[in-house]
């Protein structure tokens, strides 16, 4: 819900509570007052037909109450050039303004009626807005399912109809389908009201979607045009092994629904070329994957599991963005050393190779000052491994107050039960005093507001001889006699659940 209309709504509702003590007008005139702001939010319903021979999406979108006015908007003004034809019943206007579109004088149950070029967005091949591969198309729904301005905080329903042989991939969640491959499919979802500028993917083409079962939720993977059936094979084995090692954490999947894209983007010098983690109107994995390359190279890539691990937190922001980064990219090679892909060697030796990496590279300032400029420096290395410092600084922390009762695993496992999903962005302030709440600590918010401040890049070194780990030419050695040399094993091998 915006600020504003959470405001106003506010403001009504203690209007009424005033009414009703001061007995000051009618209760008919009360109860309308009252029952006005209580409908402040209208869910909108979509119902969609996909037309395969022009690839375009007739759109209708209905609203139960009537409204003095009512805007639709697409994220950004160049969606206009890709909505058209947008009509209301009985010949009442359509304004078309600044990236918006208003009606005014809404009536209860009336739809607004459109056309979406989907080839037209598939076509512009720009991140976060479309591209195509073979008969299939990736768009951003963001761009072309307008938002009405009354929705305040309620979830959206949509319907879609698919020909014969298409299929839907999004980051919704699914609440029923009918028909069949042969002869068309019905599909109802419903999908979460995340704010308006968070990217998110729907694909739609002739793939087939693998629902991944596993403790906690599903994983629905798809495998867009560009693989051929051995190397689809191929890419289902290794993600079945990265998704069982992101189990490693805590025994269950973050959430219970991920929508997943395999997007082949042809012959490239690795086999993971690029990851993100995208929290628009649902959550969903995106990887950019050359599945040309041999077997062994997914088998030693971390993009994946990184990603997948960002999963255990909510949006922080660019402020908070050492946190979550620094999460997973803790992550990236704990879990995988508990999953089976690395030795507990490898692991230890790609954190302080990670390490180096981040010192090696300048700041902008305190650590906190660095991150929120990352994308103007790039300085990436430094934000995300000094994150990651701070995830094992702490972990060593929780396990050595608790007597190696508790963790980042278990801490993390709380907050899954108690806040996500998140829809919302979360300052990181509340995030770590969440934690704290969980963990009934205070190390969350001493050593976060340590390492916010930070000039320096962390002292992972001390860490590292605190669990007996030494650097000999190159060569890691471990001392099985250090004060924390039982938390060093703990933290690489997977937990009891």
């Amino acid at each position: 819900m915006s600020s504003r209309l959470r405001s106003d709504r506010n403001l009504l509702l203690g209007l009424c509570r005033t009414l009703r003590r001061r007995a000051r007008l009618a209760l008919g005139a009360i109860l309308m007052l009252c029952a006005s702001a209580l409908h402040a939010q209208d869910a909108p319903s979509y119902a969609i037909e996909f037309d395969a021979t022009t690839l375009t999406a007739a759109v209708e979108l209905c609203l139960a109450q009537a409204h003095a006015r009512v805007a639709f908007a697409a994220d950004s003004t160049w969606a206009m050039g890709f909505v058209h034809d947008l009509r209301r019943g009985e010949g009442r206007a359509v304004d078309a303004g600044s990236g918006e579109w208003t009606a005014r004088d809404w009536q209860a149950g009336e739809c607004l009626r459109y056309r979406a070029d989907l080839g037209a967005l598939a076509d512009t091949r720009k991140p976060d807005v479309g591209w195509r591969l073979g008969d299939d198309m990736a768009v951003a729904p963001q761009l072309w399912l307008l938002r009405p301005d009354v929705q305040g905080d309620a979830d959206a329903q949509l319907r879609i109809a698919l020909p014969a042989a298409w299929s839907i991939s999004a980051p919704w969640r699914e609440l029923s389908r009918g028909g069949n491959s042969a002869t068309g499919k019905n599909i109802r979802f419903s999908i979460p009201n995340t704010p308006a500028d968070w990217s998110a993917t729907v694909a739609i083409g002739h793939f087939d979607e693998e629902k991944i079962a596993l403790p906690g939720g599903v994983l629905r993977l798809t495998i867009l045009h560009g693989a051929d059936e051995n190397q689809r094979e191929k890419l289902r084995a290794w993600f079945d092994r990265v998704a069982h090692a992101v189990l490693g954490a805590y025994g269950r999947l973050p959430l219970p629904d991920v929508q997943v894209l395999m997007i082949p983007v042809g012959a490239r010098d690795q086999a993971v070329m690029f990851g993100q983690s995208v929290r628009g109107e649902g959550n969903a994995l995106q990887l950019l994957i050359d599945p040309s390359r041999p077997a062994a190279e997914f088998a030693d890539d971390w993009k994946a599991v990184h990603e997948l691990s960002h999963l255990m937190h909510p949006y922080l922001g660019d402020r908070g963005s050492w946190l979550a980064e620094g999460l997973a990219t803790y992550y990236q090679d704990v879990l995988r050393a508990r999953g089976g892909l690395l030795t507990p060697t490898q692991a230890w030796d790609r954190l302080a190779e990670g390490f180096r990496l981040g010192m090696a590279q300048s700041a902008d300032g305190s650590l906190e000052e660095t991150a929120d400029g990352m994308h103007r420096s790039h300085s990436f290395a430094r934000v995300y491994w000094a994150g990651a410092a701070f995830w094992l600084t702490l972990d060593r922390d929780l396990r050595r107050a608790s007597a190696g009762k508790q963790g980042v695993d278990s801490v993390l496992a709380k907050f899954r039960d108690c806040c996500l999903p998140a829809y919302r962005e979360w300052r990181p302030e509340t995030f770590v005093a969440r934690l704290d709440a969980l963990a009934g600590t205070r190390i969350f918010e001493q050593r976060y507001r340590e390492f916010a401040a930070m000039r320096e890049f962390p002292d992972w070194q001390g860490v590292y001889a605190d669990l007996g780990i030494r650097d000999q030419g190159g060569h890691l050695r471990f001392d099985d006699g250090a004060k924390d040399a039982a938390i060093r094993a703990a933290i690489m091998a997977t937990p009891r659940h």
